[in-house]
Order: C-alpha cells, then sequence, then structure tokens
C-alpha cells in the first residue's frame, strides 16, 4: 500500500470540528461552533478554506507551528477510540483497558505525527467537490472529493466516511484512490502482534 498518498489524503481533514484542549496555552484557541449546525459536506469545504489560507500565512511571523495547528483542528475531528477498536479486530474483545488505551495513545500518535510529516509539503491548488454516499438522516455518510496539487494536472479521489457522534460528525476513516488509512493501520498492527505473539513463544 502506498502510505503517502493515504497519509497526503488525510491532510484535507482540518477544522472540521470544535476547539480541542490545546496543551500549547500560548496561542488562542479556535472560536466556538456557532449555534446552527453544519452539514458534514458544508464543515468539510469551509474547513478546506482554512486550510488553504494557513498554507499561504504559514511562513508569516505569527503563524502557528505546525504542530500546534495539526492538534488543535485535526486532532478532535476523529475517533481515536474507534479506529483503536477497529485497527484491534478481534484482538478488541480481549484487551484490557489499560492495553486499549495504552494503543489508542500510539495510535493517536502515529497518526498526527504522520500528519505533521505530509502537511510540511503538501500544496493544495483546487478542489471538486463530488455527490456524496450514504444517508446524514441515518447518522453516516462517505464525502468524497478530487483534490488538485500545484504542479499536478492528476487529482486525488478521496473519502471521508463520517458518522454522527454526540460530540458531532466525526472522520473514521479516509481513503485516498481506494486505500484505507484504517486498513493500512489494521494491517500493520496485526503484524506487530503476530511478532510478539512468536516472541512470547520462543521464551518457553
Amino acid at each position: 500500500m502506498k502510505l503517502c498518498r493515504v497519509l497526503t489524503a488525510l491532510t484535507l481533514c482540518l477544522l472540521l470540528s470544535p476547539s480541542f484542549a490545546n496543551p500549547y496555552q500560548r496561542y488562542s484557541a479556535s472560536p466556538p461552533p456557532q449555534a446552527v449546525q453544519q452539514s458534514p459536506a458544508d464543515v468539510l469545504k469551509q474547513g478546506i478554506v482554512q486550510f488553504t489560507k494557513y498554507l499561504a500565512n504559514r511562513g508569516g511571523k505569527n503563524a502557528v507551528p505546525l504542530e500546534v495547528f495539526v492538534e488543535k483542528t485535526i486532532a478532535p475531528f476523529f475517533d481515536f477510540a474507534y479506529m483503536t477498536k477497529w485497527t484491534a479486530g478481534r484482538q478488541a474483545q480481549y484487551m484490557s483497558p489499560q492495553q486499549a488505551t495504552a494503543m489508542q495513545q500510539k495510535l493517536r500518535r502515529l497518526f498526527l505525527a504522520a500528519m505533521v510529516d505530509k502537511l510540511s509539503e503538501y500544496r493544495l491548488s483546487r478542489v471538486k467537490y463530488l455527490r456524496p454516499t450514504g444517508n446524514a438522516r441515518t447518522g453516516e455518510l462517505t464525502l468524497r472529493l478530487l483534490a488538485y496539487q500545484k504542479g499536478s494536472p492528476y487529482p486525488q479521489r478521496l473519502s471521508f466516511r463520517m458518522y454522527k457522534s454526540n460530540q458531532g460528525w466525526k472522520v473514521f476513516d479516509v481513503s485516498s484512490n481506494g486505500q484505507s488509512a484504517l486498513a493500512f493501520y489494521r494491517t500493520q498492527f496485526s503484524i506487530e502482534a503476530r511478532n510478539q505473539r512468536r516472541k512470547n513463544y520462543s521464551q518457553y
């Protein structure tokens, strides 16, 4: 699987949620969400516009560091608890609360670190929105778009699988040209777990 394409897809998921508890206290938090709830498509479009503005102003004197930007705007949009459970697969039912928490923290750390790495080189040119699939009334849908980067005539086909949680719309998977980020992490963690089991068996 071409991980770079998957990670590049994730960079478009920006400013799609309320403000996040920011550990970097000297930077102001995002404004509170509006009383009128936006549709997932409207929120996504607004996020991409703000992401483009961030890229344009990134070299400015008062620009927020990239790590802070990712922590504040991207992290709250994803349901890392659900992503961790899906990534663990059948092993999730055998994990202790401590193990589940540790795995979620690791997944979150890897995910956001990859976001920072890809954002540092991303140059969004334009976006073409496609017709969503699913039904927002049922609480789950997939938003699709074509993302063009500067210097490349070929777009990436991106899909954002979302569901409506108690905290608003959350992303639980992102795909780039049919390649699922969640499936990638599931494969990686499965390999890691298998290697750990082999290591444990060899000690007996």
